[in-house]
């Protein structure tokens, strides 16, 4: 069978800034409409079969409570969806301290789309950075895999750790171990860091990153963004990140097979 499978870390919408960083503050509903409607003209242009996406809002004051993969879903025509809720909080407090800029009521985590109807093995909220204090960590993001079966390939969304080394490295492990427990043919998403291997499964799976940097989407200079495949799963894969502007932080990767 042939198959295009997007990543694309989607930053719901926001585009450059959307970490709250350097003078953020909410955008107008337009914009949102607008970046979701290019996003889904891009899905089309390549026809992706799948798309997993990463930081999609279900119902976020900062996104003007839109539901993102609802509307990806309709607007690109892959009518299938699943949804892995990791950030659900009625009051973020971030970024600063203006409340006028707050976050405020937050619903997102990670997002598939398909032609193909999904069945779901089991989504995990990954582990939060031990160093933070109780208080930062109730408000801050669970990290994710998000595991389905689609047309007898199971597959993984991910969204790893980015700020704390030590914390990554579990969701490293954790990643290993769900790959090797459910037989995953392909892992993707954003890993924020280089796609690494634990020795365990370097055996039985070949990581694909990006062919060149994915973030920050204005200037690239970083690739956080891939693949990891079975070895025995998949022949003459193609990865390639299509152009799609600064909708988002990152750029998407496609996955190819004929």
């Amino acid at each position: 069978m042939s198959l295009k499978i997007l990543t694309w870390n989607i930053s719901y919408g926001y585009g450059m800034g959307s970490d709250g960083l350097e003078g953020y503050h909410q955008l107008p509903e337009r914009h949102f409409e607008e970046t979701l409607s290019a996003m889904a003209t891009l899905i089309k242009k390549v026809d992706a079969d799948i798309v997993l996406l990463q930081e999609v809002d279900f119902d976020s004051k900062r996104s003007h409570h839109q539901n993102q993969l609802e509307i990806l879903s309709r607007k690109s025509n892959l009518l299938y969806r699943s949804e892995c809720v990791t950030w659900d909080r009625l009051y973020v407090p971030y970024p600063g301290l203006n409340p006028f800029h707050h976050f405020g009521r937050v619903k997102s985590g990670g997002g598939i789309l398909s032609k193909f109807p999904i069945e779901k093995i089991q989504s995990d909220l990954l582990p939060k950075p031990r160093e933070n204090t109780k208080a930062y960590n109730y408000f801050y993001l669970h990290r994710f895999l998000q595991m389905v079966e689609i047309a007898g390939v199971r597959i993984c969304n991910l969204h790893l750790e980015a700020f704390s080394k030590d914390n990554r490295e579990l969701h490293l492990i954790r990643l290993q171990d769900r790959l090797l427990d459910y037989q995953i043919d392909l892992a993707a998403g954003d890993f924020n860091d280089d796609i690494l291997l634990p020795e365990k499964a370097s055996t039985l799976y070949s990581a694909l990153p990006a062919p060149r940097p994915t973030f920050p989407s204005s200037e690239p200079k970083e690739t956080l963004d891939g693949f990891i495949i079975k070895k025995t799963g998949f022949q003459n894969p193609r990865i390639s990140v299509p152009d799609s502007g600064q909708f988002s932080d990152h750029l998407p990767v496609l996955f190819e097979i004929d």
